[in-house]
């Protein structure tokens, strides 16, 4: 005979398996970062503030041989007066990157091209660089490409020669095999 206190009984116990089913479900994220949570550079490039300077997706772009490098990416600022962001990779001399008060420099535009000439270090490899302005310093590792991307094709220092490729193209086949 079934009792009341027994049908009870068996809608706790059900409640209790479908809220520890529910829980063993959906608790991977209450322990688990959200990816959507974290900062990161969305592309090849970097990201970092130095006091008012934002620098997005900067990055190297540079020749086979890795001597001279142009960077990409935008430097804005925030602030209410101009700036001056000078950048200096390796042993190569520093270069200086203008941006106008509560503006923005894009260095891919032909009138911001900004080249380091001996840069020394070849595309696939980082280059440590420091990033001064209004007395405030960072150190960050920049990544250094060639035009192996068709995207950065256009940025090559002295024009993409294909060279650096010739060896991703598929050969003819040859007759008789």
């Amino acid at each position: 005979m079934i009792t009341a206190r027994m049908t009870a009984g068996r809608r706790i116990a059900a409640s209790l398996a479908v809220a520890a089913l529910a829980f063993g479900v959906t608790s991977c994220g209450a322990i688990n970062e959200q990816s959507t949570s974290t900062n990161y550079a969305a592309s090849d490039g970097i990201n970092l503030n130095v006091s008012d300077a934002q620098v997005r997706n900067l990055m190297f772009v540079t020749n086979e041989q890795g001597t001279d490098a142009r960077l990409i990416g935008t430097v804005v600022n925030s602030g209410k007066s101009d700036l001056s962001l000078e950048i200096k990779a390796g042993s190569a001399a520093a270069v200086t990157v203008k941006v106008p008060a509560n503006g923005e420099t894009k260095l891919e535009d032909d009138a911001n091209k900004t080249v380091i000439t001996n840069l020394g270090i070849k595309p696939g490899e980082h280059a440590e660089t420091t990033f001064t302005t209004s007395g405030a310093t960072q150190n960050f590792s920049v990544p250094v490409v060639d035009g192996t991307l068709a995207e950065y094709r256009a940025f090559v220092p002295g024009g993409y020669t294909g060279t650096s490729t010739d060896h991703l193209k598929p050969s003819p086949a040859t007759s008789g095999h």
